[in-house]
């Protein structure tokens, strides 16, 4: 079994996935099905009227633990964003990654618990850098 992740953009709601690598893109009646194998590392935005949250989890077909809107099955919830300003600070993490040339499928999870906390609390990119610093490979 796969992991179904539905990207839409229409007026109503906008989701989108901000990392990962599909094995196969589907056309749907509400937007792009993305499928992914076992055990990839996904990070998917949903945005709603003035609404804006980010999921970072991992697939995990028949064993997840949490719902996630427009993803089926369950999967493992590693972090999550609340609100638009803390997305938009996640967003902004992840270019610097990007940039960096840092692959995050190489992490453990408990970066990403620790990363979950550091964006709940009100933190300076100090502690950002430091986080990262200390588990990249």
């Amino acid at each position: 079994m796969k992991t179904a992740v539905q990207n839409r953009r229409d007026k109503d709601i906008v989701s989108y996935t901000i990392y990962g690598n599909p094995f196969f893109i589907k056309t749907g009646s509400l937007g792009d099905i993305a499928l992914y194998e076992r055990g990839k590392l996904i990070i998917f935005v949903i945005s709603k009227l003035h609404i804006k949250k980010a999921f970072i989890f991992k697939t995990n077909p028949g064993y997840g633990t949490h719902k996630i809107p427009g993803v089926y099955p369950d999967v493992n919830l590693l972090a999550q964003t609340r609100t638009r300003m803390k997305t938009n600070r996640m967003q902004k993490y992840l270019e610097y990654i990007k940039k960096e040339n840092i692959d995050l499928d190489r992490f453990p999870d408990e970066f990403f618990i620790r990363f979950n906390t550091l964006m709940e609390e009100r933190s300076n990119a100090r502690d950002f850098y430091n986080l990262l610093r200390k588990y990249t490979p």
